[in-house]
């Protein structure tokens, strides 16, 4: 009987947290897609994984043959400060980043208002769809884009490091490019 005792007391925790999480098993997987960076010993999940699968996205895109951004001096050099702000701040380079898409949206016209200018992504990706020129993979790269650019603005807590930053800033420059072309 003292054997007993000693593994129901052995064995308590364990089990009421594992009935813990079954009852609450969709906040807690609710509270993992919130999660951000997760780290334990040398593994660790973050930004990464959902880069990863926004470059696989990109490497099928549509794409122009010669790269809009590398005749224009002016978003040379914006694609440098960018590059330098990845340097200082991963998180203010992502949103900055964003400004590329929506920059190249605006010179293509995909615009809303009369006075002011104005694009939304919901606009992007609509006027990529109905085209029909580009792949359901370049639009939900954009997608993936907001999103992560979304994180990277809203969530406190959320950790970038300088190469996802870059990564990122090469997936924007893209999806610009194709956003600019499909206006030729």
């Amino acid at each position: 009987m003292e054997h007993f005792v000693e593994i129901v007391k052995a064995l308590a925790w364990p089990v009421s947290v594992v009935w813990l999480g079954y009852l609450f098993r969709n906040e807690v997987r609710s509270l993992l897609n919130r999660l951000t960076a997760l780290r334990h010993g040398d593994t660790e999940i973050s930004f990464e994984k959902e880069l990863a699968k926004a470059e696989q996205k990109a490497s099928v895109m549509n794409q122009p043959e010669a790269p809009i951004f590398d005749e224009n001096p002016e978003v040379i050099s914006q694609k440098e400060m960018l590059y330098r702000l990845a340097e200082i701040s991963p998180r203010a380079a992502i949103v900055e980043a964003w400004t590329l898409i929506e920059t190249a949206a605006v010179k293509s016209n995909l615009t809303t208002g009369t006075t002011i200018k104005r694009t939304n992504p919901r606009l992007i990706l609509e006027h990529l769809s109905s085209t029909g020129n580009f792949s359901s993979d370049s639009i939900e790269l954009i997608n993936e884009l907001r999103q992560l650019r979304n994180r990277a603005s809203h969530l406190p807590d959320f950790a970038i490091s300088q190469n996802e930053a870059e990564r990122y800033l090469d997936l924007a420059i893209k999806s610009a490019n194709t956003i600019a072309s499909s206006a030729s």
